[in-house]
This record gives structure tokens, C-alpha cells and sequence, in this order.
């Protein structure tokens, strides 16, 4: 797609919504970020849906959790793999119109598309799901960029508030910081905000009714400078997982739904420290790798030090 008409894909804005929205993204507790609805045009939301990806062999290897079983959620990064109004989509958002129509809708500019999609694509998440409070990561693992902007498409047809699966903006939960925000993934919405140090969100457990899921795409972008970079350290994906249920007190008689629960807090927590032991043992590696490469070079010095002393 070398040039493209942009709203054959994406609604015309008119310039006193682009500034309305920009005002409310810039003003928006308690990070910036703002939702806009009925974001693409008709035409082309209904091509998204009529082509998402349904299951099956190739489906279910983007479910593919720890532990090599399918779980409850297809992550699919792998635009090679899109289906045509997918990579139309890709194609959309890498284009230079489109990633100024996000700044001027957001006011941060020169944003930089991630073709790796590292973190992102086409999202689709079952009924049990539910993703705890969390900051992203804020740097690209190759490019070393900042993290600036998260673009999140809902492609669900329709949404009812008892399903869940709110994408809910926090305060620093680590500080019990409250939800400040709830917002439905609903029809054809555009959810976007700023990726920093603030940016604490999740999504709370979705309870589905059969055949239903919730739906997304997500594009990440990046620039090569960010206002405060001096303060901000590297760090990967931090989450905060809730607490233990009110419900869960001396006397009190577990029923097979906190037995459930408990196993699957016990499931995440496992996973997390396998995660972390993975993270030290690649640490360790390198260390290894920079000890023996060390001790090679100092003892190559030495040996020309005799040399050269010897040959005195």
C-alpha cells in the first residue's frame, strides 16, 4: 500500500473532534489517554470482522500457552499470517497518514510502527480470561526505542457490562491505587494512551456466555526520544496480581469456585517465578559468556606483555 486514501479505512474526523479528543487525551486522569468510537468506516470494521481469524490447527498455535498447552487466548504477532483485512490493517498503520492522524488526535509526534509487533496484533481472549493491573514494557527489545503509544482496536459486535473484560485505568495498584476508569470493549472503539511510568491498566475477568469472546487488535508505537527519558529506567512488563478475596477468612467454607480460583492464583504465581528463573538463567549465561571472554583477553595481554618483555 504505497499511498493510501485514509478514510476509505478510518472515519472522517472533523477538526473540532480531532481537538476535542486531543484535549480530553492530554486532560485525562490519571495518565493520558482517550476513547474514540465508531473509529473505522463501516465498510471496512465489518471486513475485520467477517475475517478474524476462526479456530482451528492454525488458530490454535497462537494459543499456545506455558507448558506447551492451548489456553484461553489467541495472540497472533505474525502479520505474514494475517488475513486480507488484517494486513490491509497493518498496512494502515504503518502508513505516514495514518501515524499523523494518531498524533494529532494524541499531540506526540514522529511515532515509529513496530514491524515485529512485538507485544502486539490480533487479540482474542475466552470467557475466564482476565489480565491484572500492569505497566507495559517501555523500551523495543531491538531497536532499544521508546515505548510511547498504545492503539487498542475493539472489533466485538456488541458488549454487555455484566460480560466484564473492562479495560480499566489505575493508579499505581502497588500503592492501592483505585480503578479511576472503566471503559466496555465495545463496537468498532478506539481506546488510546500514552505508555509510561503511570500507565497502570488491566482487564477484569471476562464471564461469557457461550460462543462469545472479546475481540481486539493492538499496535504499539515508539519514538527515539521521549521529554523525561533521563528518568526513565528499562523495565520489562510489571504486574501487580489482586489479592486474595474478602471472602476468604478464618471459619470460612471454600466452594469449588475458590478452589478454582486459588489454583489458578497459585498457576499464575508459579508461572511468574518460572518466568523470573528464565530471566537468571539467561543473566547467568551472559555473565558467563562476558567472565570467559574476560579472562581470554587478559590473558592474551599478558602473553604479548611477555612477549614484548622477553623480547627486550
Amino acid at each position: 500500500m504505497a499511498d493510501i486514501d485514509l478514510w476509505q479505512f478510518v472515519r472522517r474526523a472533523s477538526a473540532d473532534e480531532i481537538s476535542r479528543t486531543r484535549a480530553s487525551f492530554e486532560n485525562a486522569d490519571p495518565f493520558p489517554h482517550a476513547v474514540i468510537d465508531d473509529f473505522f468506516t463501516e465498510e471496512f470494521f465489518t471486513r475485520l470482522q467477517q475475517e478474524f481469524p476462526q479456530p482451528g490447527p492454525d488458530y490454535d498455535r497462537f494459543c499456545i500457552e506455558d507448558g506447551g498447552q492451548v489456553g484461553t487466548n489467541y495472540a497472533n504477532g505474525q502479520p505474514s499470517t494475517f488475513p486480507p483485512a488484517f494486513a490491509q490493517l497493518d498496512a494502515l498503520v504503518r502508513h505516514r497518514a495514518f501515524r499523523e492522524h494518531v498524533a494529532a488526535l494524541t499531540g506526540i509526534e514522529a511515532l515509529d510502527y513496530d514491524p515485529m509487533y512485538f507485544g502486539g496484533g490480533i487479540r482474542e481472549s475466552r470467557s475466564g480470561t482476565f489480565l491484572p493491573p500492569h505497566l507495559d514494557f517501555n523500551h523495543h527489545p531491538r531497536t532499544k526505542f521508546h515505548r510511547r503509544m498504545n492503539l487498542l482496536f475493539y472489533l466485538n459486535e456488541e458488549w454487555q457490562a455484566q460480560w466484564g473484560g473492562n479495560l480499566q485505568v489505575h493508579r499505581d495498584p502497588q500503592s492501592g491505587g483505585e480503578v479511576v476508569h472503566s471503559y466496555m470493549p465495545s463496537r468498532n472503539r478506539c481506546l488510546v494512551f500514552e505508555t509510561s511510568e503511570h500507565s497502570w491498566h488491566g482487564f477484569d475477568r471476562l464471564r461469557l456466555p457461550p460462543g462469545q469472546s472479546r475481540r481486539a487488535f493492538t499496535i504499539y508505537y515508539y519514538t527515539e526520544h521521549r521529554p523525561d527519558e533521563a528518568s526513565v529506567q528499562f523495565h520489562n512488563t510489571e504486574y501487580v496480581e489482586p489479592p486474595l478475596p474478602d471472602r476468604l477468612e478464618p471459619g470460612y467454607v471454600l466452594t469449588e469456585e475458590d478452589v478454582n480460583l486459588l489454583r489458578e492464583m497459585i498457576a499464575r504465581r508459579d508461572g511468574r517465578i518460572r518466568m523470573l528463573y528464565d530471566i537468571r538463567a539467561q543473566l547467568d549465561a551472559r555473565i558467563r559468556r562476558y567472565s570467559i571472554f574476560k579472562v581470554r583477553t587478559m590473558g592474551f595481554r599478558m602473553a604479548a606483555r611477555l612477549r614484548r618483555a622477553l623480547g627486550r
